[in-house]
């Protein structure tokens, strides 16, 4: 499982003008993202085959949110009793 620090050299490489927490301008998620799979014409462009599907995420009740446009990928950089992870999601016209 990648750091969090290998997952910022992963997407400084895949979109060089990548900026932490922007919603705006970043194209890393979607050259990341599979071709099919996400709904509402969130699908990537894949340009790398890293094919990441919006397999959604686990909620506290146990449940599955976001099915079909959400991601998490976990790291292996802990912050505390948590682990740091990044997400790709299509959101209001916004895919990140």
């Amino acid at each position: 499982m990648p750091s969090d620090a290998e997952w910022d050299v992963l997407v400084k490489f895949v979109d060089p003008n990548w900026v932490n927490n922007s919603y705006t301008g970043n194209v890393a998620g979607t050259k990341l993202k599979a071709t099919t799979g996400w709904g509402d014409n969130g699908n990537g462009t894949d340009d790398y085959g890293f094919s990441a599907m919006p397999g959604g995420y686990g909620r506290a009740d146990g449940d599955i949110g976001e099915v079909g446009g959400y991601n998490v990928l976990w790291s292996a950089t802990e912050s505390g009793s948590f682990a740091w992870t990044r997400s790709l999601f299509f959101r209001e016209g916004k895919s990140i």
